[in-house]
């Protein structure tokens, strides 16, 4: 996923990129319902345990807050400084906002991601949201009604989306940065996991639909966005919408045993996924250096020397993205999964869930 990321930001989402590399979007909401997927399966193994919040807390901490708040730190330290024109933003946001998880407000605010060094934090700031408000829902709502409560969400997400782009389009920005109008794609991936903690509910009938079910979908995103308006409303509603549900579907058949499965377990791709995360929060300031470094300019693929210079920049964020993961994110991640969940006196041993 994070390659699809890299790829539409190096060579499509530059101001002379090809649209045919503009595929950026959907592997953001892949990531959302596979961190969805993954952060639902552990709270319905583990609530239970004493130490449920506490564990939880902790473990997400050393696996998101160490690495992001050095990168997010180097970043401010490199922007002031490098004094040229090609390191500086038209909009920016002050350091709190990032350390807070707030950038997204702003972001909202002014209809705008700011310095493209620290763009995709955004994505970042929404899953700390989502990581502080999943627990708490799945300890106070009773697993029987779950499936409907979350339900419920996605609709009122959706409905919150429609109603920002038909009554307040200046507010676009918020109708993707914000947890209240993006939950629809985390929860697809938690309904996911609540159907595979309930098998009776995937029953062999319905295999040949799972299967089916994620390229439909993607044809229908695909049609939406073709006979859509301008203004690119009815996509920008139900699209997400469409995206996740196909992406849950194309999970679920991997995690029942599809075939295609194996071809997920090949060294190079677990390699970009073990270092997916450090790859992600410093691919774009590589890129904003080497251009400004070699060509004096901001990012771009007009001419054969900025080709040059971008495909230059994907093994060098690779590089730093391996480095960042060996010395900083892997030790800390490894200090986090010592905290151990203590089992209830009276509840049986359930087979333990790796930390993610």
């Amino acid at each position: 996923m994070t390659i699809f990321v890299v790829i539409s930001h190096y060579f499509g989402e530059v101001p002379g990129g090809l649209s045919v590399f503009m595929v950026g979007w959907l592997a953001v909401d892949m990531f959302f319902v596979l961190s969805g997927y993954l952060v639902g399966k552990l709270i319905l193994d583990k609530s239970h345990a004493r130490n449920f919040l506490t564990v939880f807390y902790v473990r997400r901490a050393c696996r998101t807050l160490p690495i992001y708040m050095l990168c997010v730190l180097a970043i401010f330290g490199l922007v002031g400084l490098v004094d040229r024109p090609w390191a500086h933003a038209d909009t920016t946001f002050p350091l709190w906002s990032y350390l807070t998880f707030s950038q997204n407000v702003f972001m909202a605010a002014r209809n705008d991601v700011g310095h493209e060094w620290l763009g995709p934090t955004w994505t970042m700031g929404l899953e700390e949201h989502f990581y502080l408000a999943l627990p708490l829902l799945c300890l106070l709502v009773p697993r029987r009604r779950l499936a409907a409560v979350l339900c419920i969400i996605m609709l009122a997400a959706v409905c919150a989306r429609a109603g920002i782009l038909l009554l307040a389009p200046d507010w676009r920005m918020a109708t993707l940065v914000f947890l209240p109008t993006r939950a629809d794609v985390l929860i697809c991936g938690v309904l996911g996991a609540l159907a595979i903690a309930s098998p009776r509910t995937l029953g062999s009938r319905l295999e040949l639909p799972l299967r089916l079910a994620a390229p439909l979908l993607l044809l229908v995103t695909c049609l939406l966005k073709l006979m859509d308006s301008e203004q690119g409303i009815v996509f920008q509603v139900f699209g997400p919408l469409a995206v996740s549900v196909g992406c849950t579907a194309f999970l679920l058949t991997l995690v029942r045993g599809a075939p295609e499965a194996i071809r997920f377990r090949s060294p190079i791709l677990c390699f970009f996924g073990t270092t997916s995360y450090a790859v992600y929060l410093t691919h774009m300031p590589v890129l904003g250096l080497m251009h400004g470094l070699i060509l004096g300019t901001k990012p771009d693929v007009g001419t054969a020397a900025q080709w040059g210079v971008t495909v230059a920049a994907l093994p060098v964020c690779v590089a730093v993205g391996w480095l960042l993961t060996r010395l900083v994110e892997a030790p800390i991640s490894a200090y986090g999964r010592k905290w151990s969940w203590h089992e209830p006196a009276s509840a049986h041993p359930r087979t333990a869930v790796s930390a993610i």
